[in-house]
């Protein structure tokens, strides 16, 4: 009987361990994504500071050509 409840403990233990194995590879995975998303995030937002710089420099461009052709609103 002792020797029947330590073979299922046993079985239940290395259940257990493969269980926790995949867990280990699902998180792995799940990092690995995170980064990606981390990484696609950052490139997103130096493209909208790219864009939004060059918005300010058109601007600072229209207002000077405007300033010269009297084209402002006093």
């Amino acid at each position: 009987m002792a020797e029947e409840t330590q073979a299922l403990v046993l079985e239940i233990l290395r259940r257990m361990q493969s269980d926790l194995a995949e867990v280990k590879g699902d998180v792995r995975d799940i990092k690995g994504q995170l980064i990606d998303i981390r990484t696609q995030l950052v490139t997103m937002q130096s493209d909208a500071l790219r864009q939004e710089r060059t918005a300010a420099a058109l601007q600072v461009k229209v207002d000077r050509i405007e300033t010269r052709l009297e084209f402002t609103d006093h």
